[in-house]
């Protein structure tokens, strides 16, 4: 004779095993966003923001403010990627540069995408009213001109100094945070940031010079050509040297600053060589070498040699 076991015991037993497969199924998500958005690449604004400490001669902030700084960073960053990821993944599905990534090749869904974005500026909205209520309130402006950039490629080239400005706000956002204002050598390292942040923007995007011109997106590549790109690039990197300069030269800096600048614009003008036969071939196999590589030296560098000058010169 067979026993007939209840159905909601049945269920009771079953219920654990569903909640683990969709603790696992949340997980897997949240890998694969986090590996699209590349939460490691955080370290490129980041010593920047740190700089604001020495250039605006803010108080060091107590653990706790650290903590709150770095999660508002990456959640930020996180945010700001993942929108990006979730709008555009019809163009990366199309792009065959772009076709990997993961909502495209279906490692990950748009609603899974949206989600965990959302997440991310929730957790970035919470941190900020911690660190004070200026910063609060003003984090969901601050989240709406991040999530503007997509939208911004589809409507000038000036997009690059867009995506720009959105970085150069770190360590203008860190001062505010901490003192409520920005002192002038803070806002030029902003503004150095920024002119930094479209000068590799603009050789990135030599990649999708011609998808950019298929699609009707706009670039300085797509608008003007290769060969003007890498002249407005360099430009932006000039620019961005003689902004840290006049940084350095209003919070009094010494000579190690200079020196660290120097290497900088180095480095910079490297990355410069690394990509220069994209003048003829259009694009380069040494882009990606520029900008992973290159841009965490280069924020890094600067940071070393901005603290080390004003704790021991």
């Amino acid at each position: 004779m067979r026993l007939q076991m209840p159905a909601d015991f049945t269920a009771n037993r079953l219920a654990p095993l569903r909640q683990r497969s969709e603790l696992l199924a949340s997980l897997g998500s949240f890998r694969a966003f986090a590996a699209d958005i590349k939460i490691a690449h955080s370290v490129f604004a980041l010593p920047f923001a740190m700089s604001a400490f020495v250039l605006g001669h803010l108080p060091l902030p107590s653990i706790k403010q650290a903590l709150l700084l770095l999660l508002c960073m990456i959640t930020a960053r996180s945010f700001a990627m993942g929108i990006n990821r979730v709008l555009d993944h019809r163009l990366d599905q199309a792009n065959p540069r772009t076709r990997g990534r993961m909502i495209p090749r279906g490692a990950l869904s748009t609603r899974q995408g949206f989600a965990w974005s959302a997440l991310a500026g929730i957790v970035f909205i919470a941190a900020a009213f911690a660190l004070s209520l200026v910063c609060g309130y003003s984090a969901p402006l601050l989240l709406a001109v991040l999530a503007m950039y997509t939208l911004m490629k589809r409507l000038t080239w000036l997009t690059h100094w867009y995506l720009g400005m959105c970085l150069g706000l770190a360590p203008i956002a860190v001062s505010i945070a901490l003192t409520g204002r920005a002192p002038l050598a803070v806002l030029l390292v902003g503004i150095g940031v920024c002119l930094w942040t479209a000068g590799f923007d603009i050789l990135y995007a030599l990649q999708d010079r011609e998808f950019d011109q298929q699609h009707h997106l706009h670039s300085i590549p797509s608008r003007f050509g290769s060969a003007t790109a890498l002249w407005v690039s360099r430009c932006c990197f000039a620019a961005m040297s003689t902004a840290l300069i006049l940084a350095g030269r209003w919070a009094g800096q010494g000579p190690l600053y200079y020196v660290g600048v120097a290497v900088v614009t180095a480095l910079l003008i490297y990355e410069q060589i690394l990509v220069r036969d994209a003048k003829i071939n259009g694009t380069s196999p040494h882009i990606n070498l520029a900008f992973f590589t290159m841009n965490a030296y280069v924020s890094v560098i600067y940071f070393v040699f901005t603290a080390l000058d004003a704790y021991l010169w």
